[in-house]
């Protein structure tokens, strides 16, 4: 009920998500031009408010939302067609076209099923011991394989298959725990090894280009993993405590994992054939620096071989049905808008708004950096992709070191760890996000719901890095 009527607030929120989107795109139009922005800039911010408004309320299906953007960015001047267009092209969406497809090939083959039950074989079969494994996991492919997104494709047929043993299917608090762990300690621990996602080599380049310190992998090792680690056993704490599983463990679970390991008997060809496109999919992601090879090419090339005569045993339908076509559309929609705001330079404009407001230059170095960790902290709720926000902020970051007149690396170090690793607050921060959350499984609130609160965590913990434990290694 809300506020005496027979409507519950998802309901309210739907009736009044177009109206208040519609609203919001207009009020945005209709103020006047904010000096250093351009036009088709100041258009994009009233297109970002519209959709903004919808992807909380979802009035209408998120999908279709990410598919407006297109014709919405052309009709209200901002990009041609074509441009609109581009991030339905972006190697992006094919990486979780090919993601999907290959959990399909795992789960059709049965090998997702028995990955499944070897792991609770290994870690238990306690909901506790569970999510610890697959944070453990995660940890681990962090060295290994330098994508966010292709850690989560790898791990997600497994988290499934977990979910639907324990007879949980759809929503419930065991499904999110489990996918927000997947998904939440794959991006914390990714701020503390330097190949494990992009916007950490930016913010080495950033900061060499600055004048200071070019750190190798070594040192960010040394500056970053502590804090990511502790970061990273906080998130998947937490998500124990705001989520708990309905079970603790599945009865009679170590022999009921035996029983159907026994039945699953030897390797099947197709498990065989399945497997050996897995591994060989991981082997090119993992060795992607020395090869070259991209990481959606390297999907996409293994999947094709699932199709062959004699080699593969797919199917287009089978494959079909494994492919969350809203995940797809929601992506494309995301980059696209995503690249419209840096394009016309409104990302930028409004980070630089928000610095300058807060009125910085009268602070001690330690207050400035607080609310410098903060705002950027939650401004990730305007962008979409890591990448975009480290290379639209880092440069006002560091002319905020310049100013405060200190060594670039105490604002920008802390600054492109927070960036890279806690893209926690919204289903659209990250394609990993938008991946489980196409599962049918999340609300749009399940993220802010955890994601606020380690933020914030994330926030102090970076700032007393920067201001003790770094300061002592040397770092400045």
């Amino acid at each position: 009920m809300f506020l005496g009527t027979d409507l519950s607030f998802d309901e309210l929120k739907k009736r009044t998500g177009v109206p208040l989107a519609i609203a919001a795109c207009i009020a945005v139009y209709l103020i006047q031009t904010p000096p250093n922005l351009s036009a088709h800039g100041h258009t994009a911010l009233a297109l970002f408010a519209g959709i903004f408004v919808l992807y909380l309320t979802e009035a209408i299906p998120l999908a279709i939302t990410s598919l407006a953007v297109v014709p919405l960015a052309v009709l209200m001047g901002i990009e041609t067609p074509r441009g609109a267009l581009l991030g339905f092209a972006s190697t992006s969406v094919y990486l979780i076209v090919g993601a999907f497809i290959l959990a399909a090939a795992m789960v059709k083959s049965k090998l997702a099923e028995r990955i499944t039950y070897q792991i609770m074989k290994w870690v238990g079969t306690s909901t506790f011991k569970i999510t610890l494994g697959i944070t453990m996991a995660n940890i681990v492919l962090a060295f290994l394989v330098p994508s966010t997104t292709a850690r989560v494709a790898i791990l997600l047929p497994v988290c499934l298959g977990i979910i639907e043993v324990f007879g949980k299917e759809g929503r419930s608090n065991l499904s999110v725990n489990l996918l927000l762990t997947l998904c939440f300690t794959n991006a914390t621990i990714g701020a503390g090894i330097l190949t494990a996602t992009v916007p950490n080599p930016v913010t080495i380049d950033f900061i060499a280009k600055a004048g200071g310190h070019t750190i190798t992998y070594g040192e960010w090792f040394i500056y970053g993993f502590p804090p990511a680690f502790l970061m990273t056993m906080l998130t998947w704490w937490a998500i124990q405590k705001i989520f708990p599983p309905e079970v603790k463990e599945i009865p009679g679970g170590d022999r009921y994992v035996k029983e159907k390991l026994q039945e699953l008997g030897p390797l099947s060809i197709n498990e065989k054939k399945s497997l050996g496109v897995f591994l060989l999919v991981v082997g090119l992601w993992v060795t992607g620096g020395w090869t070259k090879i991209d990481t959606t090419i390297a999907c996409l090339a293994g999947i094709i071989i699932l199709f062959m005569p004699k080699l593969g045993f797919m199917t287009w339908k089978e494959a079909e049905r494994g492919v969350s076509w809203q995940v797809v559309l929601v992506c494309g929609g995301g980059v696209s808008l995503g690249e419209i705001l840096m394009k016309t330079g409104a990302a930028k404009w409004l980070a630089m708004t928000i610095f300058d407001s807060l009125g910085l230059s009268g602070l001690s170095v330690i207050a400035m950096l607080v609310l410098l960790m903060l705002v950027i902290q939650y401004m990730h709720i305007l962008f979409v992709g890591t990448t975009a926000m480290a290379t639209a902020l880092l440069p006002i970051v560091l002319g905020m070191a310049q100013v405060a007149g200190v060594n670039p690396a105490v604002f920008a170090l802390p600054a492109g760890m927070i960036i890279g690793g806690y893209p926690l607050l919204m289903f659209y921060n990250t394609l990993p996000n938008i991946l489980i959350y196409g599962t049918g499984v999340l609300k749009v609130g399940d993220f802010p719901k955890v994601g606020f609160i380690l933020c914030a965590a994330a926030c102090l913990v970076y700032t007393l890095c920067a201001f003790t434990y770094w300061e002592w290694l040397g770092l400045y």
